[in-house]
């Protein structure tokens, strides 16, 4: 009885079916407990406050969804990532502009506002 060894890429695409499956699983128990807490925290305040409609389990994952659109960003990427301040580009220019003349402009700026009070 011979055995064959299975290649390393089906082993690479096993793995990331179940990296897939794992990271749905997971975005859907989120979805599930995110849900049932906003719909608890919406049904415990809003109605006392400002006589609003209880709201239902999917209304709350509605409005989550709603807020994730509104406040931007996907699921996935961040836009602003603090591990990468000390390599944008920009960061060298402005201190090169600093050094030229933002020294200038900022007293200029400080003696006309000073002169005004």
């Amino acid at each position: 009885m011979t055995f064959q060894k299975r290649s390393s890429s089906s082993r690479h695409t096993r793995l990331a079916h179940a990296h897939i499956v794992f990271r749905s699983l997971t975005a859907a128990l989120l979805a599930l407990i995110f849900g049932f807490a906003v719909m608890l925290l919406w049904n415990a305040i809003l109605p006392g406050l400002f006589s609003v409609h209880p709201a239902t389990y999917w209304q709350s994952v509605g409005l989550l969804v709603l807020v994730r659109i509104l406040m931007g960003g996907s699921l996935g990427y961040r836009r602003y990532s603090f591990a990468r301040i000390g390599s944008r580009p920009a960061w060298s220019e402005y201190e090169e502009w600093w050094r030229e003349s933002g020294k200038q402009s900022f007293q200029e700026f400080s003696a006309d506002r000073h002169s005004d009070q």
